[in-house]
């Protein structure tokens, strides 16, 4: 399951800096407002890869609790 996440996030990376590429080649904008946008995709991307990490770090501490109550179960059956 860890792998999946860590592949998603590979590819949500990828996608933002494709994105982020794009906006830069294509954007019928002056400079200035060229790098306000993309100062604002980096922003919202740095934020999604936080909540990200976080959900991770949540769900990682979760199975590290279960684990630890089923050993805790079974030494206890001994």
């Amino acid at each position: 399951m860890a792998g999946n996440r860590g592949s998603a996030l590979l590819i949500f990376l990828t996608g933002l800096g494709a994105g982020i590429a794009v906006t830069a080649l294509l954007a019928p904008r002056s400079g200035a407002a060229t790098r306000r946008l993309l100062g604002r995709k980096v922003e919202q991307g740095k934020h999604r890869i936080q909540e990200q990490v976080a959900a991770a770090q949540d769900y990682v501490k979760g199975q590290g609790e279960e684990l630890r109550d089923r050993i805790r179960d079974v030494a206890g059956r001994n």
